[in-house]
């Protein structure tokens, strides 16, 4: 079940300590700084973890790299403002009844930069700075390990590695189905179509599978270059990738095999299952369904082809493996409001109004920036930086009313209009006691076998027919929870 109070919305009060605020001003507040960052999300914390000490050493000389300082004693050098009483955006960690604490948002450090195994040393620059940062934590000690690395996180930052060869979403053959396709000891995940698991001895479902989905995606990526080549590279931002499958699948000569039901012989029906589920994934990974993925996305870059470096990157990832935290995502948030962040961030305060002001000083023209919050605060500013979520700059260039006086330039609506945000849901299933095998990571769930093809140019492929299961809070902590992805 999912209950309420776990939900990303209202998990203020049971997140962890080190993402409260503790700055909360009155009503109709006025606070003048030279650098004002609306949002205290990661990108906003971050922002203010490397502009903060630059701003105290500048404030301190009287001058500044960010232009001419106006330096009075009730200039602040820096503001968060944050329309939340927490801060953290949407990492959020938050204890289930049970008393075991999960991610409700972000969980997931996207490759650490780095083969698994590797220490970092020599080779700090390559680590993915999620890394680095959480390398900083105080809350570990010699004693912390890995449930799957018994000599503990070799970077020293409290990771879990979960998927240690990169993104199961992305790459089924050489992760999710590593070691073996017959998915022998380490394999990181087990199949079920119609209620039955895929036994080993039916291993050739799954190559067939395997084969066909790369296959398809080699395809998908010819085209959008095709298209670059012959000057048309703006029509792969216009044409899905579900479509591209779709046609791809039905105009193919037989010779490629990349027609329905082509592969598998009296299984083909099976094999279109598990393909279907493989393309699922990927759909939970954008997250978006295909039909609105676009295929300038799925282009592959042929010159790092064999740069054994990059192996398991791509797809937005860094390379190396996938990893938890310990204690949680929101264990970042210590080092991101350290070095005096914390002390710059005020809570509660939902900013309806950002204004840019002119005025005249000796015979020179300056600009600030005027922040208006709901509580009645004001800021004044002599830059801003606005870190909200997309979907939220999206409402604000919409409404009649909306955030920016004066509006933004035509070209930056138009630019935040294009981008695109998927979104999914996590429901966290709480049993009496586990009842299945704890030993896979994932879990991969077809209700029941295809009896037609699967077309992906359509919004609701596979929705209803396949289930996404993280095994892995089950097999870290033997505690009957089950994690799914929407």
């Amino acid at each position: 079940f999912l209950r309420e109070d776990i939900q990303a919305d209202s998990c203020s009060s049971m997140v962890l300590p080190t993402s409260t605020c503790t700055v909360k001003p009155g009503p109709g507040t006025r606070r003048r700084c030279r650098v004002a960052i609306v949002g205290a999300g990661a990108a906003g914390l971050q922002a203010a973890q490397m502009l903060l000490p630059r701003l105290t050493t500048d404030e301190r000389q009287g001058t500044t790299d960010l232009g001419t300082s106006t330096r009075t004693s009730i200039i602040e050098p820096l503001l968060v403002l944050e329309a939340r009483d927490r801060v953290g955006g949407r990492i959020c960690t938050a204890p289930l009844p049970n008393g075991v604490s999960v991610d409700i948002g972000a969980a997931w450090v996207h490759g650490t930069g780095l083969p698994f195994g590797h220490d970092g040393h020599g080779r700090e620059r390559e680590l993915n700075p999620m890394v680095k940062l959480l390398q900083q934590r105080t809350d570990l000690d010699d004693t912390i390990t890995s449930p799957t690395d018994k000599k503990g996180d070799p970077l020293r930052a409290g990771l879990i590695y979960t998927s240690p060869k990169g993104n199961p979403d992305t790459r089924p053959r050489d992760v999710l189905h590593s070691p073996g396709i017959d998915c022998a000891e380490g394999c990181l995940i087990e199949l079920h179509v119609g209620g039955k698991r895929i036994e080993k001895n039916q291993f050739s479902i799954v190559e067939n599978a395997l084969n066909l989905y790369e296959r398809i995606l080699a395809s998908v990526s010819k085209v959008g270059a095709s298209a670059y080549d012959c000057g048309e590279g703006m029509t792969t931002s216009t044409i899905s990738v579900g479509n591209t499958i779709d046609v791809i699948r039905s105009e193919a000569p037989p010779r490629y095999l990349l027609r329905y039901n082509q592969v598998g012989g009296s299984y083909s029906n099976m094999v279109e299952t598990v393909l279907g589920f493989y393309l699922h994934s990927l759909q939970v990974w954008h997250p978006h369904d295909l039909a609105n993925v676009q295929l300038s996305e799925f282009i592959v870059d042929d010159s790092n082809v064999g740069d054994e470096s990059d192996a398991g990157g791509g797809e937005g990832d860094f390379p190396g493996p996938h990893c938890n935290v310990e204690g949680g995502m929101s264990s970042i948030l210590g080092p991101l409001q350290s070095n005096g962040v914390k002390d710059c961030i005020l809570c509660n305060q939902e900013v309806i109004r950002v204004e840019r002001l002119l005025s005249e000083h000796d015979g020179e023209e300056n600009a600030t920036v005027s922040l208006t919050c709901k509580s009645g605060t004001i800021v004044e500013a002599d830059y801003c930086i606005v870190s909200i979520p997309i979907s939220c700059l999206k409402d604000c260039i919409y409404e009649p009313d909306g955030l920016f006086r004066p509006r933004l330039s035509q070209e930056k609506e138009e630019a935040i209009d294009m981008l695109q945000m998927g979104c999914y849901k996590k429901v966290f299933l709480i049993f009496d006691g586990i009842f299945w095998d704890t030993g896979p990571t994932f879990i991969g769930l077809a209700r029941k076998e295809l009896e037609e093809p699967l077309l992906f140019g359509s919004s609701r492929a596979g929705i209803g027919n396949y289930l996404n299961v993280d095994n892995s809070i089950a097999k870290q902590t033997g505690k009957p929870i089950l994690e799914i992805t929407l």
